[in-house]
Formats: C-alpha cells, structure tokens, sequence
C-alpha cells in the first residue's frame, strides 16, 4: 500500500471533503486497510485565482513547500484538493520526486468512461480556473467543448464559493447556485463538471437532471486505486 500526500487547506472543508471521499471508496473492513494519508493543511498558500486575474502574490513557492514537505514525510504521490492551484501543477511536479495525481485528467476520464456520448460541458469553477484553460486545454484532447459563461453568470459562481462554502454560509448562497446551475444548463450544457472543490459541497441543496462529474470524488477514486495497487 502507497501513502498519499494531500497538499490541502484550499480550503479546508474541500480538503475534508476530499479526504471523506478516500475513505469512503476505500474497500476496508478495519482501520488497518484504510490507506495511510498524510494530510498539509496549509490555507496561508496564497489565494490562487487572485494571482491569475489580478497579478497578487504568487502560491506557487508555498505550494512546493507543501508538496516538498509531504515527499519529506514519506508520500509516495500527491493529490491536491484544489482545481484552481493545478495552474501551478508544472512547477510542483518539477520540484519533488513523486507523482501528482491530476485532478482534471481524472475528470475527463470518468467523463469518457461513464458518459461516452457527452460534447459540451458546463465547468462550474472560479474565473481562475476558467481564465487559465486548466480544464479547457486538457479536456479539448478529450473532444470535449466547455461552454462559454458570461461574466454576471462567472461572478454568481465565485459568490456562491467565495461568499459561500468558503466562508461557511453553504446553505445561505444553494438559492444562487441552483440559479447558476439552471442558467448553465438552459446555454446547453450536456454535462456538468464540479470543478472547483467547493462545489460538491453545495451540490447536495440543488436539483438538475443533467449527470454531474464530481472532480474530488474523480480524485479520490485515482488516488485509492493508486494507493492499493501492488
């Protein structure tokens, strides 16, 4: 069994919430099958879509720190709960020796996998992650289209993360969010992404019929299949 590294903290509850979703998946029927996780929870790493859209500080040094610090303590591959921060995904893979899982080519898989005939997504995830192509350059390999979002739409989506889940008021901001998924749906979206890790947190308070790829659940399936295969 391989110990897994989660550079966390971006935020804190989407680094339960991933950690929730490797134990869950994890075929144990007692604590010692689970798999050893180390967890960096580390929320002073700069905010990652301030550095994208504005030129603030960059995360990029805190985040090697972090993946450094967690090699250090015997990680065998990192995962990060924070879709946004795989813009620097480059630079930490350069700076330690082990893996990083990544979050958005385990996404597009399991959207290859489960939903074959799906084109167009609807990416929910901030304006960083949006800005910066981290989903859109790799999903295009996957002949995946991510529709185009207008800023009044964009800027629903960071209330409802930043004003939000991120700020504990989740169920306070699900009335906008179900507004943000039902006009995502109504630009025709096949499919939705949660892709930043704040957004399964408000899934449970919205109803769609559209199928959902959560991108932390994606995450925490590679990364167990990582962990146990010997």
């Amino acid at each position: 069994m391989k110990t897994l590294g989660i550079i966390g903290g971006m935020g804190p509850a989407a680094t339960i919430d991933l950690y929730k979703k490797i134990v869950e998946q994890t075929p144990a029927e007692k604590d010692q099958d689970h798999i050893h996780v180390i967890i960096d929870s580390y929320p002073q790493i700069e905010d990652r879509t301030s550095y994208i859209l504005h030129g603030g500080k960059s995360p990029a040094p805190k985040l090697i720190e972090s993946a450094k610090r967690l090699e250090a303590a015997g990680a065998d591959a990192l995962i990060m709960p924070c879709n946004t921060a795989h813009y620097f995904a480059k630079d930490i893979e350069k700076a330690v020796y082990i893996p990083l899982i990544h979050i958005v080519k385990c996404s597009a898989e399991a959207i290859k996998k489960k939903y074959p005939y799906v084109r167009k997504i609807g990416l929910i995830a901030t304006t960083g992650t949006i800005k910066a192509g981290v989903y859109g350059d790799i999903l295009k390999n996957y002949d995946l289209e991510t529709i185009t979002l207008n800023e009044e739409l964009e800027n629903n989506i960071m209330d409802c993360i930043y004003k939000g889940v991120k700020a504990g008021k989740t169920e306070e901001y699900s009335t906008l969010f179900q507004k943000c998924v039902d006009d995502i749906a109504s630009l025709g979206a096949e499919l939705l992404i949660a892709g930043c890790t704040e957004i399964p947190l408000l899934m449970p308070y919205i109803k769609t019929n559209l199928p959902v790829i959560d991108a932390t659940y994606e995450l925490a399936s590679a990364a167990v299949k990582y962990a146990l295969n010997k």
